[in-house]
C-alpha cells in the first residue's frame, strides 16, 4: 500500500513540476531531490537554528583548518526553515489539524515570518518557498521575463477542461507563454487605453452619483448600511458592465432587490473562497467530485449563465444600434478579435467582469475603512474636490494628490492580494539558499509593507508619506521609504492586472463623491475585512452621516 502511495505522489509531483516550469531540463535535479525527500521522509526539526547547525555539521572536513580555507556551503532548498514536514503530506497537517484556518490565512503567513524568519519553506505537492525579505522579492519580481510564469489556478483549470463546450483549451487566467500574451493583448487592450478610460470618466461620474443616492435610500435611521458589501458589489458590476459592454445595467437606480444579481454577487464571492480553500489539504477534488469542488462548480455555473446572458443581451442591442464610440469599442473589439474562438472571447469577457466586481468592492471597502479612522483625512478629500460642483474631470483627478496618496497608502497597509506568486525561470540564490529553476515562490508583499524595516511607522495609515515634502527652505523632496517598490496590489511587470488604471479612476471618483456628501464611520474591525475575503457571510457595517 505504501509503495502505491509513493508512486502516486511521484507521478503527481512530476506532472506538477513539468506543468509549472518553462525550462524542464533545468529542474531535473530538483525533481530528483524532491522525490528522494518524499521517499526518505522530511526532516522533523526545521527551525532556523537546527537548519544552520545541521548544514554546518553535515560535511566534516578532511583537512585541518590551517591546511584548507573554509568555503561557505551553499544551502539547498530543503535546508530552508519552516514548519515540520511529514512524509507524503508535507506541511498540509497544519490545516488538516486546525492549527491554521483558511479564514485566518493572513495571520498564518505573519506567524510563519515571525517564527522562521525572512525565508520559509512550505511543502504541498511541490515545495513552496515563502519570501518575506524585500531584497529577495525585488530580485524575483524584477526578473526581465518576456512572459512571466506563475502557477495556474488548478481548480479553475480542472473545471474548465470539463466544459469544452464553454471554454477554450486555455484562458487568460491560467495561460502561459505566448498564448497568454496573445489573449492579454486581444482581450484587455481596451481597458488599458488611456484615451478610452478618459472618455469613460463622465459615465463613472453618473454611476457615482447614483451610488450616493442609493446610500441615502438604503441607510437606516442612524445612517448605517447593514451590509455595505452588497452595494459595493452593485457599483462594481455597474461600472465594469458600462465599461466593457457599453450599457448601464440599472442596479443602482432601483430599491427593488435584483435576485439574479444577488445570486451573481454571492457566487463571485464564494467562488473566490473555494479557490482559496482548494490550495490546501489533500486536494482530493482533483480525482473525485468532493463537496468543495461541487460548490465551486455551482458558483461557476451561476457566474457563467448570468454574465453570458448580460453579454448576449448587449450583443443583440449592439447589432440593432451599433453606435460608434469608445465605450462600445471595447466590447466590439473583443468580439471581433481574430484568431480566437467565440467561446474564448465570451469567457474572457466573463473573467474581466468577475475579477472587476471582486477587486473593486474589496479595495473600496478597505479604503473606506482606513479613511474612517480619521475625520481630517475625510475632510481633506472633500476640500480637494470642493470646486467640483457636479462633474469631476480628468484634470481634477490628475491634481488630486492627497486622494491618490490615500489610495496608495491603503494599497500598502491592506492590499486585497497579500502575496504574488512566481515560478523561477532561472536558478536563484536568495537569503543564502540555492533555489533551482522551476521553484514556486510566494512574495509576501503585505507582510513586508507592514514591516518597520521597509516603512517608517509601518502600522500607521499615513497618506502623507506619499506626498511631496518641503524643508525649512521650502525645497520640495520625496520622503524616503525603503519599501516603496513593493507596494504592488495589482502585481508588477507584464503580469500586472490590466484593470489597475480603471480601479484607480473608480476609487478616486467614488471617495470624492462619498466625502463630498458624507462623513463615514466603520462599525466592523479591520480583521473582519480580511475575514470577509475568505468568509462571504461576514457582515460589514458602515455608518454614513450627512456632511454639514
Amino acid at each position: 500500500m505504501s509503495v502505491t502511495i509513493v508512486l502516486f505522489y511521484t507521478f503527481v509531483t512530476l506532472f506538477m513540476f513539468l506543468s509549472y516550469n518553462p525550462k524542464p531540463k533545468k529542474i531535473i535535479e530538483s525533481i530528483r531531490s524532491f522525490l528522494l525527500h518524499l521517499l526518505n521522509g522530511f526532516p522533523t526539526d526545521c527551525s532556523p537554528s537546527s537548519s544552520s547547525s545541521s548544514s554546518s555539521s553535515s560535511s566534516p572536513s578532511l583537512y585541518g583548518d590551517q591546511d584548507r580555507p573554509q568555503v561557505p556551503q551553499v544551502k539547498s532548498i530543503w535546508n530552508i526553515p519552516g514548519p515540520r514536514r511529514l512524509p507524503l503530506i508535507g506541511t498540509k497537517w497544519l490545516y488538516l489539524t486546525g492549527r491554521q484556518r483558511y479564514s485566518k490565512v493572513h495571520e498564518a503567513f505573519l506567524e510563519l515570518h515571525r517564527r522562521y524568519g525572512k525565508i520559509v519553506l512550505d511543502v504541498d505537492t511541490v515545495p513552496i518557498v515563502n519570501l518575506f525579505d524585500r531584497a529577495d522579492m525585488e530580485r524575483v519580481l524584477k526578473y526581465p521575463s518576456r512572459f512571466p510564469f506563475r502557477p495556474p489556478t488548478e481548480i479553475i483549470e480542472t473545471y474548465r477542461r470539463s466544459r469544452p463546450d464553454r471554454f477554450g483549451v486555455t484562458n487568460l487566467i491560467n495561460a502561459q507563454g505566448e498564448k497568454w500574451h496573445e489573449l492579454r493583448m486581444k482581450l484587455t487592450s481596451g481597458i488599458t487605453s488611456r484615451r478610452i478610460l478618459q472618455s469613460f470618466i463622465p459615465s463613472v461620474n453618473d454611476i457615482c452619483d447614483d451610488f450616493v443616492d442609493l446610500v441615502r435610500r438604503q441607510r437606516a435611521e442612524d445612517g448605517t448600511i447593514r451590509n455595505f458589501q452588497d452595494i459595493a458589489n452593485s457599483v462594481g458590476l455597474e461600472i465594469i458592465c458600462c465599461l466593457v459592454l457599453g450599457r448601464r445595467m440599472g442596479y443602482l437606480t432601483t430599491d427593488r432587490r435584483n435576485e439574479k444579481f444577488i445570486r451573481l454577487a454571492e457566487a463571485v464571492k464564494e467562488s473566490f473562497v473555494y479557490i482559496s480553500q482548494s490550495y490546501y489539504g489533500f486536494k482530493l477534488w482533483k480525482y473525485m467530485p468532493t463537496r468543495l469542488y461541487r460548490n465551486f462548480v455551482r458558483c461557476e455555473e451561476i457566474i457563467y449563465d448570468t454574465i453570458a446572458e448580460i453579454v448576449y443581451e448587449a450583443l443583440e442591442e449592439e447589432q440593432l444600434n451599433c453606435p460608434d464610440n469608445d465605450v462600445k469599442h471595447i466590447f466590439i473589439s473583443i468580439l471581433q478579435s481574430e484568431g480566437l474562438e467565440t467561446k474564448e472571447k465570451i469567457s474572457g469577457i466573463i473573467d474581466l467582469i468577475t475579477s472587476a466586481i471582486e477587486t473593486l468592492s474589496n479595495t473600496l471597502s478597505f479604503l473606506l475603512h482606513n479613511l474612517s479612522q480619521s475625520a481630517d483625512h475625510q475632510r481633506a478629500i472633500a476640500q480637494e474636490f470642493a470646486h467640483c460642483a457636479k462633474s469631476i474631470t480628468n484634470d481634477d483627478l490628475v491634481t488630486a494628490s492627497f486622494t491618490k496618496a490615500c489610495i496608495q497608502e491603503s494599497y500598502r497597509i491592506s492590499p486585497t492580494t497579500p502575496c504574488l506568486a512566481r515560478i523561477l525561470e532561472e536558478d536563484y540564490h536568495l537569503s543564502g539558499y540555492s533555489l533551482p529553476a522551476g521553484t514556486l515562490v510566494l512574495c509576501h508583499t503585505r507582510v513586508a509593507c507592514q514591516s518597520e524595516e521597509n516603512f517608517q511607522q509601518a502600522d500607521q495609515f499615513l497618506p502623507e508619506r506619499w506626498l511631496d515634502q518641503r524643508d525649512e527652505n521650502h525645497n520640495v523632496y520625496k520622503r524616503q521609504e525603503a519599501g516603496a517598490g513593493i507596494v504592488l496590489p495589482f502585481g508588477t511587470g507584464r503580469r500586472m492586472c490590466p484593470g489597475q488604471k480603471i480601479v484607480d479612476i473608480e476609487l478616486t471618483l467614488l471617495v470624492a463623491k462619498i466625502f463630498q456628501n458624507f462623513e463615514i464611520e466603520y462599525r466592523s474591525p479591520l480583521d473582519t475585512q480580511f475575514q470577509f475575503l475568505l468568509a462571504p457571510r461576514t457582515p460589514i457595517e458602515v455608518r454614513f452621516r450627512d456632511r454639514t
